[in-house]
């Protein structure tokens, strides 16, 4: 869609298209059922992690939230915190952001979502391919909220030898024989805004560099100084002819019709920026002379067209670009994943609130199963970063696109975190409000590949009344799980998740969940009402895609939908009614995408309840170093899962007969006891009950294999736990990837640890990795520089006492926010053991 100007752009985005077009993001002040306000406004805030690590928090909509430990305003860019202590200039001293200004949400009030084409095509991209993509975006995802669709590195001038990806600006490779402006022309004319990708600071072409005198840095023997992946030469900051030279390039691809602009290489050019000071014609301090270059781009674009930063965190083109791509290059597999994972955890902060945080693409298609692709949705569709498609689309099976539009598009979610994360955290709380209900979306996930795992949601830890039922309903399985006090423990295959709506009941019949959109209600509910027999409301409905709404009963009452129809400004539409003992669904289905009103009316059912049986066979199975499992054998007869408390207090139910306990103290005794229940939170009747008395420490083994224990933090890409192949043989062990630092809190249990530093048979690096090990803050051992040449090195020694154990790995030149995990040396901890006694 063209941006031709500020009124026409607010006007598309603030308004329903057409049938068989697209409903555009809303900005938050004409989103129905939102409060009027005007960004930047104050918002909730956390400073610090809670007694959970593992929780993440995000928000959509007015939220208020027990969570929060401050007010954080953006304008004056002042914490206040809840003791009345303030935190001046937030952003730009504590989290060390230099150029922080709030994110200019008066043309761009959302996030992108689009398709790039890097991840399926690198640079062997032609135009055909670009439009058989664009065509099935505009039959199969425009109306879900895509709206760019963007080229990547290979639309420019070929290379000498024909090869692609050259740096050079001046000519268009011969593979998109319409021209640039002639493919920006077929992507407007489908509806969709065309988007570039460039690395403007350099350039390949000697010619280009000979007819431009004093825009490119040169050495007085007239060579370059800087020939990177940027390009052979590289753009004098300084220089006023390359004010004009910048402001020209970016005015040539304005005026071919591209609104969104991927400008690459950047962490690059700051850093060269450092190094060449010698041959500007102004020397200067680096972040000022490469903001100096970003004016001249934006002087270019205009205010109207969206500018990306490209890739790490180019933080010193903050106030200038409307976003960032924040991590590495992705692969497809589930490395890429956690290459998007990374940046997500650390730089979210920054998002909706600095500008639009990109993670980089979301790829759906396989080797990653289904289960991977609900993954890096769920990334996607909780956080409301920038959402951009990277497969072949047409060759994705049906499965993979409903995934796909379950998050199209981007909603207008910011963080409730305000710092970076420090781990790989796996409870990931959306807190939602939207036409008077409040209520959480929660992903709950799996990143690990060698195990399955148990994770436990406590009402308490995400600001949820804990003694009072909450509904829970699986966005992805689209089932109702019924509604419990404390919290539920949910299992959880290897690099899985599962996405849940938290409502708390209000003992009355209620909207759980829509299945339009991960946000469940945020994108399609535009309207609703309670009434004495149910409800009304007016949803925004996709063509020819089954609309749900799901409605749950107070707990152990039962009703059935009595009555129900749908209208749209055309006529009446097609409804089915699905009926459950606890809940039941309203399905619409409209054959063009409208707003629709719709009833639905209730009537009382008879319930069915069982007398459940007290379980057998408790036991506790040590889990790390401050946990057990509990498990207990399956029941022949029926019940609907299992609560279990501890100590007395209930923690929550379980549907499957095992329950995570953490956070125990070693030295504690503790008593266990899980009791059956029905859906209507009736436990079990008699004498009988499953109890059990324990003390961690005595379960505990002798030894503990450190990649089995969770992190109590993580920096860099961290240390995963994963298989090595080093000298042939397949090894166990913990990743040491350059400019990673992983801590595990051994709470003093034991005398001695033992691992062997060394490189995988992958490694093609020379670079040497200095592995260090440090105790309670003291450097307890260091291999010094390693060289694979030198083979591996063994160590044991003596953490007696020790309560934080940390492990780095540090080579020169790499920082913590590196992801070129390609190329970075592979180093591993192999067999990381810890000892009550020497070994």
């Amino acid at each position: 869609m063209p941006v031709p100007s500020r009124p026409a752009l607010l006007l598309a985005l603030t308004c329903i298209l057409a049938a068989g077009q697209v409903k555009a993001e809303i900005p938050a002040k004409a989103r129905p059922g939102t409060p009027a306000k005007t960004w930047p406004f104050p918002i909730p805030a956390r400073v610090k992690d809670s007694a959970n690590g593992d929780l993440f928090v995000m928000t959509l909509g007015d939220v208020k939230t027990s969570l929060a430990q401050g007010t954080y305003d953006p304008a004056a860019d002042e914490l206040v915190l809840q003791d009345g202590s303030r935190m001046p200039h937030y952003y730009r001293d504590t989290l060390k952001l230099k150029f922080f200004k709030p994110v200019d949400k008066s043309i761009f009030p959302v996030a992108p979502s689009g398709f790039c084409t890097w991840y399926y095509y690198y640079q062997d991209l032609n135009e055909q391919e670009v439009r058989r993509n664009t065509d099935w975006i505009a039959r199969n995802l425009k109306d879900y909220g895509a709206r760019i669709v963007q080229i990547d590195d290979a639309w420019q001038a070929e290379k000498a030898d024909g090869s692609h990806g050259s740096r050079d600006w001046s000519a268009v490779d011969r593979h998109f024989p319409s021209g640039m402006a002639g493919l920006a022309r077929y992507i407007k004319d489908k509806g969709f805004t065309p988007g570039l990708w460039i690395a403007p600071h350099g350039q390949s072409n000697d010619q280009v560099v000979q007819a431009s005198p004093g825009v490119f840095l040169r050495k007085p023997d007239g060579t370059s100084p800087s020939d990177t992946w940027e390009g052979k030469w590289l753009v004098d900051p300084s220089s006023d002819a390359s004010q004009a030279y910048l402001k020209g390039l970016f005015s040539r691809l304005a005026g071919w019709g591209y609104d969104y602009l991927k400008i690459d290489g950047q962490p690059i050019v700051v850093e060269e920026y450092g190094k060449t000071q010698a041959f500007m014609q102004k020397p200067g301090a680096p972040d000022q002379l490469y903001r100096r270059t970003l004016d001249a781009i934006r002087a270019g674009l205009g205010p109207d067209r969206y500018l990306l930063g490209c890739w790490g965190l180019p933080v010193e083109g903050m106030g200038i670009m409307n976003g960032s791509r924040t991590g590495g290059d992705v692969v497809l597999g589930w490395e890429g994943f956690l290459t998007a994972l990374a940046p997500t955890l650390q730089s979210y902060y920054q998002h909706n609130i600095a500008w639009y945080t990109d993670p980089d693409v979301m790829l759906l298609r396989a080797p990653l199963t289904l289960d991977q692709a609900r993954v890096w949705a769920s990334l996607q569709g909780l956080t409301g970063q920038a959402l951009f498609a990277s497969d072949r689309l047409p060759d994705l099976s049906q499965e993979r696109v409903n995934i796909l539009r379950r998050v199209f598009p981007a909603t207008d979610i910011r963080p409730l975190d305000l710092f970076p994360a420090t781990r790989n955290k796996r409870i990931w709380d959306l807190k939602v409000q939207h036409l008077g209900r409040g209520y959480d979306v929660v992903g709950a996930f799996n990143f690990r590949q060698d195990r399955p795992d148990q994770l436990y949601l406590g009402w308490k830890d995400l600001g949820l009344p804990a003694n009072a039922p909450v509904h829970v309903f699986d966005f992805w399985n689209q089932e109702y799980l019924g509604a419990w006090e404390a919290g539920v423990a949910l299992d959880l295959a290897p690099t899985s998740c599962r996405v849940l709506s938290l409502v708390p009941s209000d003992g009355q019949i209620q909207l759980v969940s829509t299945n339009r959109h991960l946000t469940q209600g945020w994108v399609d509910l535009q309207e609703l009402q309670r009434h004495d027999t149910g409800f009304s409301g007016k949803s925004q409905v996709v063509k020819d895609d089954p609309y749900e709404l799901h409605f749950a009963f107070p707990r152990g009452q039962n009703f059935e939908i009595s009555q129900a129809s749908a209208r749209s400004a055309s006529g009446p539409l097609p409804v089915q009614i699905t009926q459950h003992q606890g809940w039941a669904t309203l399905r619409i289905t409209s054959r063009k995408t409208q707003a629709v009103s719709w009833k639905v009316a209730f009537k009382p059912a008879d319930y069915y309840h069982y007398p459940t049986q007290a379980p057998v066979g408790l036991q506790a199975e040590p889990r790390g170093l401050d946990g057990v499992d509990l498990q207990w054998k399956d029941q022949y007869y029926l019940n609907a899962g299992y609560q279990v408390y501890l100590d007395g207090q209930l923690l929550g139910r379980t549907g499957t007969p095992r329950f995570p306990l953490r956070g125990l103290d070693p030295a504690r005794k503790h008593t266990a006891e899980v009791r059956s229940v029905w859906e209507d939170g009736i436990e079990q009747k008699g004498p009988k009950k499953a109890e059990l008395t324990f003390t961690l420490a005595a379960l505990l083994p002798d030894t503990a294999k450190l990649e089995e224990l969770e992190p109590s933090r993580s920096e860099g890409r961290g240390a995963e736990p994963r298989t090595f192949s080093v000298a042939s043989r397949h090894r166990q062990g913990l990743a040491a990837h350059p400019a990673s630092e992983v801590a595990f809190d051994l709470k003093g249990l034991f005398t001695t640890f033992s691992a062997e530093a060394a490189f995988e048979d992958s490694d093609r690096e020379k670079t040497p990795v200095t592995f260090v090990v440090l105790g309670d803050g003291r450097e307890l051992w260091t291999s010094g520089a390693l060289a694979k040449a030198a083979g591996p090195k063994t160590f044991r020694i003596d953490v007696t006492g020790v309560k934080q154990l940390i492990l780095r790995a540090v080579a020169k030149d790499a920082a913590p926010e590196d992801d070129d995990w390609l190329n970075a040396p592979h180093a591993a901890w192999l067999d990381p053991l810890l000892a009550k006694r020497a070994q």
